[in-house]
């Protein structure tokens, strides 16, 4: 399998009137191959839809992005050519379907504005976009391209906005919490239409998710991002059989299981840190209770099997 997208030490800082405030990315490496699905997991403002956002090239000015992103033969990219690339490359599925959409046009007219921005002939975007409606299980689809985003439900918007992100057939599809705003049976049917379609298109996928049931359900490898780093990861099975960081410890400690003892589960006490500017040493030391003074300077990279471990408390 060659490689689609390879991220290496992506840093980023966010800047107020020229001084560094924040620095919410400290060093993400991921890579996927073609046809491979990476899932990036972690709480809420650990860093995994910036990675995104980083990655698509779509932070806000007051960002200052570092590291280096290579993307299937173009090797390495910018973030203008990443304009160049997104929406016909690269794609990306959001959290919340109701706000991809315009509300004063049909599904219709903004699908066939994305197929012309795509440069895909005007005789066969009718076509196209009927089959693509059919691809993702919407099989009135003539009905759906008529209607307007508030007349469908967030199930149905979902597989539009899926749609949408496939028009031009991309080589990579970013999915940032593609469930979150669905109730759990939609949601399950959402998940397991991506990865169906992956199977039968061969792009490569980046899946954004808090919900590691979620990952391990859709993904081959994994990455356990934490206050803006990667501090483990390796193929899905592994880590989730083998968990080595304090951290997807807690993780997996959190998930509901029948087979758990009642009352079993346990949370990971304390906040993920609201700034990491001034972080020194291991970030997830002050939630830790394996930490110790040896937690005070930046954990090495550690290989345990086929994972790799940000954690001075594991061994090879």
């Amino acid at each position: 399998m060659s490689t689609v997208l390879k991220v290496s030490n992506l840093e980023v800082d966010f800047l107020a009137q020229g001084t560094v405030v924040n620095t919410p990315l400290r060093g993400i490496y991921i890579e996927i191959a073609s046809g491979q699905t990476l899932g990036i997991v972690g709480e809420t403002g650990c860093g995994k839809t910036l990675t995104a956002t980083s990655i698509m090239g779509l932070l806000p000015s007051s960002a200052v992005q570092r590291g280096i992103i290579e993307f299937a033969e173009h090797g390495q990219v910018s973030v203008a050519d990443m304009a160049e690339l997104r929406g016909s490359e690269i794609s990306m599925i959001f959290q919340n379907p109701q706000s991809a959409f315009n509300p004063i046009f049909t599904i219709g007219a903004q699908l066939h504005m994305v197929a012309q921005r795509r440069k895909i002939a005007r005789d066969e975007i009718d076509q196209l976009l009927l089959a693509r409606l059919h691809s993702v299980g919407l099989n009135d689809a003539t009905r759906v391209l008529n209607s307007y985003p508030h007349e469908l439900s967030g199930g149905m918007l979902q597989r539009c906005m899926i749609a949408m992100a496939l028009i031009a057939t991309p080589k990579l599809l970013i999915a940032d919490e593609p469930t979150t705003a669905l109730d759990a049976t939609i949601g399950h049917q959402v998940l397991a239409l991506i990865r169906t379609l992956q199977q039968r298109e061969g792009f490569a996928m980046l899946f954004i998710s808090h919900d590691v049931s979620a990952v391990a359900k859709v993904s081959d490898v994994m990455a356990v991002v934490y206050a803006g780093r990667v501090v483990e990861s390796g193929p899905t099975a592994h880590v989730m059989s083998n968990p080595q960081h304090p951290y997807t410890k807690g993780l997996l400690g959190a998930i509901p299981n029948a087979k758990k003892p009642r009352g079993q589960l346990v949370a990971i006490a304390g906040n993920v840190p609201s700034s990491l500017k001034d972080v020194v040493g291991c970030s997830f030391a002050d939630r830790c209770a394996l930490a110790d003074a040896q937690c005070s300077t930046e954990p090495p990279l550690v290989h345990i099997g086929e994972a790799v471990v940000a954690c001075a408390k594991v061994r090879a």
